[in-house]
């Protein structure tokens, strides 16, 4: 039996705000739906990957403070050609670095942070 990944699929507390932040950083097409309960939802193809972005409501609980102390998706990563072209790009869009670039393992890795704190890798190999 073969497995491939088929999609991520994320909660925010606002689904159409976390589209606009990934279709503005990384020119990224999105389509807005609807979840089973009516509420908004972004749906995007990231490098092939589905990933669905769902709003929630209720009783919500926050993720950890430190984001490595929690159990779960720790973060996603994009490939990027020339780390410091991306960086100069996202930091013109306003996004926020959680860590610089540095060196790693023969190339380059930094981290930004997304909607509702989604942690997401930047790296070039």
């Amino acid at each position: 039996m073969d497995y491939t990944m088929e999609h991520i699929h994320l909660f925010s507390t606002d689904a159409e705000v976390a589209g606009e932040f990934y279709a503005d950083a990384f020119g990224i097409k999105t389509k807005m739906s609807k979840t089973w309960q009516g509420l908004p939802r972004c749906d995007m193809k990231l490098g092939g990957l589905t990933v669905l972005i769902s709003t929630v409501k209720g009783d919500l609980q926050e993720t950890a403070g430190n984001r490595n102390a929690q159990l779960g998706i720790n973060h996603f990563g994009f490939r990027v050609d020339d780390m410091d072209e991306a960086c100069t790009d996202l930091k013109a869009k306003g996004v926020v670095f959680t860590q610089e670039p540095v060196d790693f393992k023969g190339g380059k890795v930094a981290f930004i942070e997304g909607p509702d704190r989604v942690s997401i890798e930047l790296v070039e190999f």
